[in-house]
């Protein structure tokens, strides 16, 4: 998705103002007995909810009538500093006037409306912003991501269509938490502080913002991302916070002579839920396993004793298909972003997982992350149009005339989960969602229906053949037993 809209935070990004607020943070505190703020702990946070803190950190008795007057005294000694300074940072008049020849741009301050109005009527940069908000416009302050999902909106805007520029850890927290690529801005919090709140890079400065804009503008044509050279795309690590993995499992080993659900059928002295629960926690924040009525129970009992605050089953009732079960999962979806898994795919590899995750997380901000494989005698085949781009796809078990060679899907998908919703919202309007031979409703052929969309499908390059082998028989459970003893070194 081509990037259209920069929102900026103001103190620290616009106006190097960290000194004049801190100076008066320590005034107002010390005039309380309250010494050894530091205002980095706080940077990004409205002045009333660092008032809040403070005096509940020191064993202050916390009234309204006591936060209002620290705050009042507060604002009124920045804003004096910042009226007689006007800290504008440097090269910010030249970059906000390129930008604004490109891009909508937008302006999300934690501060209060009288000094963002003093920043814009001292310096004359009203005339750039498309939306304008403080932190009286919201309820939540930093790091939610309430002010940025605003933002969004007014600028008219998706969140994958939007950079956000922040000096703060809480900031690109909320931006990231919002949907947006975040690019923060050393100074307030160091690039290893920013990175690792989820930035997406990390400038020294501002004069730098266009270039690095500029290589991000838009997306690759084809999508496809080779197995070299990825990381320039990813997230610098995955966000669990942003992520629920649904695993669609309601089938049973009948074919391995099993008699319970299949995804409690053990591998290498472990059952397939256990693997996938080692794999996905650590990434994710919740999993949802979407069983049959009858496996159920059985499930429900294992979560409880491998992770039983992060996990929980949905029933789906009747065997229609991978894209109902997977619907019935989204359900229990609350997080920006869903990791889907087959329920029988024991072999893949948490750094694989992990990539395409970050990739998904990326400055691309795709719909869709959808990594493939290619391999002889394919089950299923993706079909890419002129353009490169995933056009269709051929399932053999719906009858479909299979290539010698083809390009695969894994069993694992990331979707943003908001598009993943409209797809299956859309899906009978999808004739191909329906499969001719089976009457199932597939999930993959709604991949495909997104692949058409310049930008919105990739699909990452990254794992091997192997991680891709499913427990359907016998004969797979050896392969794969044999790949995780290869893959653990043993």
């Amino acid at each position: 998705m081509a990037i259209r809209g920069v929102v900026f935070d103001l103190d620290g990004v616009l106006w190097d103002s960290a000194r004049c607020h801190q100076a008066a943070f320590e005034a107002v505190f010390e005039s309380l007995g309250i010494r050894g703020f530091r205002y980095s702990e706080y940077a990004g946070w409205r002045t009333e909810d660092v008032v809040t803190r403070v005096l509940e950190k020191a064993g202050r008795r916390v009234t309204p009538g006591t936060v209002a007057s620290a705050v009042q005294a507060k604002r009124e000694l920045a804003r004096e500093a910042l009226q007689r300074l006007n800290p504008v940072r440097r090269g910010c008049a030249s970059v906000l006037e390129q930008l604004a020849q490109r891009y909508q741009l937008g302006l999300a301050s934690s501060a209060s409306r009288h000094n963002v109005e003093v920043f814009l009527a001292v310096n004359g940069f009203g005339r750039y912003f498309h939306s304008v908000l403080t932190g009286e416009d919201v309820q939540a302050g930093k790091p939610s991501p309430e002010i940025y999902a605003r933002s969004f909106a007014e600028l008219g805007l998706d969140p994958d269509q939007c950079v956000v520029v922040e000096d703060a850890e809480a900031g690109i927290v909320a931006a990231k938490a919002a949907g947006a690529t975040a690019v923060g801005l050393t100074g307030t919090a160091s690039r290893e502080g920013l990175l690792g709140a989820g930035a997406d890079g990390a400038l020294e400065k501002l004069e730098e913002l266009p270039a690095w804009l500029e290589q991000r503008r838009d997306g690759l044509a084809s999508g496809i991302i080779p197995p070299s050279g990825w990381e320039a795309y990813a997230a610098p690590r995955v966000l669990p916070m942003l992520w629920t993995a649904v695993i669609p499992a309601a089938g049973r080993g009948s074919r391995m002579g099993f008699d319970k659900p299949k995804i409690l059928y053990p591998v290498a002295g472990r059952t397939i839920l256990e693997w996938l629960l080692e794999l996905l926690l650590p990434l994710c924040e919740s999993v949802v396993v979407v069983a049959s009525p009858q496996g159920q129970n059985p499930v429900q009992r294992e979560l409880e004793k491998l992770a039983p605050q992060r996990c929980q089953v949905v029933v789906q009732e009747e065997p229609t298909g991978m894209g109902d079960a997977v619907a019935v999962g989204l359900e229990a979806v609350r997080s920006l972003h869903v990791a889907v898994v087959w329920g029988d795919q024991v072999a893949l590899r948490s750094q694989s997982v992990e990539a395409c995750m970050r990739l998904h997380q990326g400055w691309l901000a795709p719909k869709v992350t959808c990594p493939t494989v290619l391999r002889p005698d394919p089950y299923i085949h993706f079909l890419r149009g002129p353009e490169g781009r995933i056009c269709g796809v051929l399932q053999a078990r719906e009858g479909d005339a299979m290539p010698a060679e083809g390009e695969s899907d894994t069993g694992f998908f990331c979707f943003r989960s908001q598009v993943l919703r409209e797809l299956l919202e859309r899906s009978h309007e999808i004739g191909e969602a329906k499969g001719r031979r089976t009457g199932e409703f597939n999930l993959l052929p709604l991949i495909a229906v997104r692949g058409r969309e310049p930008g919105a499908v990739i699909t990452p390059r990254l794992m091997r053949t192997e991680e891709t082998v499913g427990i359907n028989s016998p004969d797979d459970v050896r392969i794969v037993e044999e790949f995780l003893l290869r893959s653990s070194g043993g």
